[in-house]
């Protein structure tokens, strides 16, 4: 399966700094800065490790900075839609490209849609989508915020949960803990 991430080495100062199409970002690259975690590069690896063909986009790529089949990179770039059509898509734009990652994901026919952001975030994002004419059961689909809870800190450890809600959906689990699914209260019972 290919997993297509949209990402940004860089953070945005000021509310995304891009002027945009449906399918062409062009990135103010005077209003980003390097601050802030970045937990792309981590997810990356582990999905690459994982035998996922990765494609990652991120304006501000610099070289062996992704271990991913494809990188998109550079202040200008085009995406059409047969890029995230029925793949999954993680966004981790830092708040960069935001709002056009998650329009691309859901116009262009991605089969899931994750999206690394806080639900204070996840607010103004999704007015502006409902504003831009998304139905709001489009919106209900989205994985936001992104991952499984495991407690993570680290950007080591959120890019972990992002990667297991990725199989566990993928492989159509439910992400519960083995003790669960397995029965062992059941067997335990039973002795």
């Amino acid at each position: 399966m290919k997993v297509v991430v949209f990402a940004s080495s860089r953070e945005a100062e000021m509310e995304e700094p891009i002027f945009c199409d449906r399918d062409t970002v062009r990135v103010d690259a005077s209003k980003c800065t390097g601050k802030g975690i970045n937990v792309a590069p981590f997810i990356a690896r582990y999905l690459k490790d994982l035998g996922f063909h990765v494609l990652v986009v991120d304006p501000f790529a610099e070289e062996s900075y992704y271990e991913a089949d494809e990188v998109i990179k550079g202040t200008t770039f085009q995406i059409p839609d047969d890029v995230v059509k029925d793949n999954y898509v993680i966004v981790a734009t830092r708040h960069v490209y935001d709002t056009w990652a998650i329009m691309k994901s859901i116009y262009g026919g991605a089969k899931e849609i994750a999206v690394i952001m806080s639900l204070k975030r996840a607010e103004v994002i999704l007015k502006r989508l409902i504003q831009a004419g998304i139905d709001k059961e489009k919106l209900k689909k989205l994985r936001i915020p992104a991952g499984l809870d495991i407690g993570a800190k680290s950007e080591k450890e959120i890019a972990l949960s992002i990667v297991a809600e990725v199989l566990a959906v993928t492989r159509g689990s439910m992400g519960l803990p083995l003790r669960e699914v397995k029965g062992f209260e059941k067997l335990l019972e039973k002795l």
